[in-house]
């Protein structure tokens, strides 16, 4: 009992996320009556499966201090190379996942040994990979969206058990297994040990290096899983499909709870965020806001959290002071 009350003394702000969230839809609902609808209700999970992979991924770079700006591009990627190998290439669907998963774990090793090993920032790494992606998609693609996606994942996409999707079971179980790689397993230690203080990590016997190269690697993944849920949801894929979620994911994370300076955080907490900002969009399009207000909205959230992340640890190191 009193591990359970300390649990939720340690997470009320990720509770109150989530109380907010459902605040929210009941609050909406009262202006329009078909938000809270049990319809609706399932889109939102839908969507949550889509933005809360890529914000999973997102997580573990920004829990060693780092960040990861090649989430657009890698969920394309992911989406284009499934479908354009199989409609165009005549890949069998084994090869064709194979092929998007190898990919990405390849992407994120790249970037983790330039950030790790090489010592290049993780914001121009994570993007010089992102725009690394982009070229290679045009160069091979020739230009082309990728056609159609496989009805086997499309049949995924959409499945429901009730009103809820698959793809949300399926997004909450992968979130309950990195949430215990990051609480129980050795790896989670050394990457909030890594995220606290990279310095001491390394003087305790932390081998820091692989530990930010997994990282990327995991996030790599996280985001291609989601390119491959979009694509099934929408049926096909296109060039650019995951341009709007480069600051989203940062967002997320940020009202998640996750400390931006690294060392804090877990995937409840991420999640939490991620269902916020996906009933925000939702939101947002019933009233017709302009993609211009919403990319403005990621903004002020992103300096607000930085702002308050920023006030805590000079907070913290006042009350340091005086012990």
């Amino acid at each position: 009992m009193e591990k359970i009350k300390g649990a939720v003394r340690n997470n009320t702000e990720i509770l109150g996320n989530y109380l907010i969230a459902v605040a929210l839809v009941v609050v909406i609902s009262l202006f329009y009556s078909g938000f809270g609808s049990l319809s609706h209700i399932s889109v939102l999970l839908s969507d949550l499966a889509i933005l809360g992979f890529l914000v999973l991924g997102q997580t573990f770079p920004v829990l060693t201090g780092g960040i990861d700006m090649s989430v657009p591009y890698m969920m394309n990627s992911a989406a284009v190379i499934l479908n354009y190998g199989i409609n165009t290439k005549g890949w069998g669907s084994g090869t064709a996942f194979v092929a998007v998963l190898a990919g990405a774990l390849l992407a994120g090793a790249v970037s983790g040994f330039g950030i790790a090993y090489l010592k290049v920032h993780p914001m121009i790494m994570t993007y010089g990979m992102n725009s690394i992606l982009m070229g290679a998609l045009l160069f091979w693609t020739k230009g082309t969206a990728g056609g159609f996606t496989p009805q086997g994942l499309v049949g995924f996409a959409k499945a429901k058990i009730g009103f809820i999707p698959v793809v949300t079971i399926f997004f909450g179980a992968i979130m309950v297994v990195l949430m215990l790689v990051l609480k129980r397993s050795a790896y989670g230690k050394r990457l909030y040990a890594v995220g606290n203080c990279r310095r001491a990590a390394y003087f305790s016997g932390v081998n820091v290096r692989q530990t930010v190269m997994i990282t990327y690697m995991i996030s790599a993944l996280c985001a291609a899983v989601g390119g491959l849920i979009m694509s099934g949801r929408v049926g096909q894929s296109y060039l650019g499909m995951g341009d709007s979620y480069m600051f989203i994911t940062l967002a997320a994370v940020a009202i998640g709870g996750i400390s931006m300076n690294g060392g804090k955080g877990h995937t409840v907490g991420s999640t939490s965020g991620a269902l916020i900002i996906t009933i925000v969009l939702s939101v947002l399009t019933v009233l017709k806001a302009s993609p211009g207000v919403q990319q403005l909205l990621y903004g002020v959230v992103l300096l607000l959290a930085l702002v308050l992340e920023a006030n805590k640890l000079q907070l913290g190191r006042k009350k340091g002071g005086k012990l």
